[in-house]
């Protein structure tokens, strides 16, 4: 019934996520225009072990050998006192431009001090901070994570007929996409007094984490009709989990990312819905827009790189997009 159900939704979902929002050509990104000389990009990456990031990190690659330039890119580990170690060293390199992935953004203003006093513009990457740090970048690229939230509410409000129990497994407490999904998605569900959220709680972005934490719910004996997770790999973790114990043909379950797992997962029907989060296309980005900062070039505040909703009939389509047939 499940099944039957998620056919007869597509239409609906997919035309409601997309009422004021343009769908870019296949998240498809512009050529980067080359650099007149080659310039040396500093990348601070938040984690070098994050699989969602290491397609960012493809982009950022790709897009420097198009444009001909010089990128050096390190590994912050998660760790703030060490992408600032890292910073100051971009910066007694003498780097041309950096590029950011904040771990956390509450602290950029002592980085964008020390860029700022050495005339190196920043573009930040993903982790959206707040102003005044935004404003003081040369432009931010990423996607409207309350967007990719209300997606999923709205997909899953659908998929429950407006009544149900439903659990939210959040990625990194504090972490921007954390704040921003969760929010989008209680926004919707908070317009049906039929459904309830009876639990929440972390996976910090990881499948094990989702996996264990699920467990423990369903072993509470906790009525689940549907699982909110704030990335793909946390919705496999809690898919695996309902397998387990049989439970999977009578639970939904969302994600975000639409990460190559995770659209098999849904292929093989054991994901709901997700929704794509273009992590090539904001590294690639990144690259146009660190060379435009260094040339002089005017920005916007905000560089978007839009989420789209994915339903299983659409599977193949993104599959297609990470190069998996």
């Amino acid at each position: 019934m499940k099944r039957i159900l998620l056919a007869l939704l597509v239409v609906v979902v997919l035309a409601g996520a997309f009422i004021g929002c343009q769908r870019q050509e296949e998240a498809e990104t512009a050529e980067v225009e080359p650099a007149a000389e080659q310039l040396h990009i500093g990348i601070a990456a938040a984690s070098f072990d994050d699989k969602w990031m290491s397609y960012m990190h493809e982009g950022f690659e790709v897009a420097a050998e198009d444009a001909d330039v010089r990128i050096t890119m390190v590994d912050g580990r998660n760790d703030s006192s060490i992408q600032q170690g890292q910073i100051d060293t971009f910066i007694t390199q003498g780097v041309d431009a950096i590029i950011l992935v904040p771990i956390q953004v509450q602290s950029m203003a002592p980085i964008l001090d020390e860029a700022e006093a050495a005339g190196i513009p920043v573009v930040a990457v993903n982790r959206l901070p707040a102003e005044p740090e935004l404003n003081r970048l040369a432009t931010f690229v990423g996607s409207n994570e309350e967007f990719a939230g209300r997606v999923q509410g709205e997909a899953i409000a659908e998929m429950l007929g407006g009544e149900g129990d439903v659990v939210i497994i959040w990625g990194e407490i504090g972490h921007p996409a954390q704040i921003g999904r969760t929010k989008g998605t209680k926004e919707i569900l908070d317009q049906y007094p039929g459904i309830n959220v009876v639990r929440e709680d972390t996976s910090v972005w990881q499948r094990a984490n989702a996996l264990s934490l699920m467990e423990n719910w369903i072993q509470a004996g906790f009525n689940i009709d549907a699982v909110i997770a704030n990335n793909d790999e946390s919705a496999i973790g809690a898919a695996m989990a309902l397998e387990q114990v049989g439970m999977l043909e009578d639970v939904f379950i969302a994600g975000v990312d639409a990460t190559p797992d995770a659209l098999q997962f849904m292929k093989e029907g054991k994901i709901d819905v997700t929704v794509f989060q273009d992590a090539y296309g904001q590294g690639y980005a990144c690259i146009d827009a660190a060379i435009k900062a260094v040339n002089g070039e005017e920005l916007p505040q905000i560089t978007d790189i839009p989420f789209l909703p994915v339903m299983p009939d659409q599977v193949d389509e993104f599959l297609a997009l990470w190069g998996v047939e």
